[in-house]
């Protein structure tokens, strides 16, 4: 029997085992066919119950093997494969940090332009484990 055609990826999907009453993870499917993925996540046991869900897709499946931070999966049914690869993944962190805003904000140590264009800092403590030097 041939193996089923497998996608090299890198998306994000969320994990939750069906008997485990925890929050959901996020893990990254590395690779996926129709009949299963390779899952960079949590270290889960062989034969364990997962549900995979990235955008309007639920998809069941067990473990089938385990390796250093990835296991593989097979699918319960088969799957569309491009029709999840379009699928938005799960909500993830901003894409800058939160605590960024302080280096585009009025924050006292932010850079002010002098009269002759150049840009230096207000004052010269250190700002985030840098110091400000010249």
């Amino acid at each position: 029997m041939d193996r089923p055609k497998r996608s090299n990826v890198f998306m994000a999907a969320s994990l939750k085992t069906e008997n485990d009453t925890s929050d959901v993870q996020l893990v990254r499917i590395r690779d996926i066919s129709a009949g299963g993925a390779k899952v960079q996540g949590p270290m889960l046991d062989v034969g364990t119950q997962i549900i995979l869900t990235r955008g309007r897709f639920t998809i069941p499946a067990r473990v089938v093997w385990c390796g250093d931070a990835q296991f593989g999966v097979a699918f319960d049914k088969p799957i569309n494969v491009d029709e999840v690869m379009k699928a938005t993944g799960p909500e993830k962190a901003p894409d800058k940090p939160v605590y960024a805003s302080a280096l585009t904000s009025d924050y006292p140590g932010q850079a002010k332009a002098s009269s002759h264009g150049t840009v230096r800092p207000t004052d010269r403590r250190a700002v985030f484990g840098l110091r400000v030097t010249g």
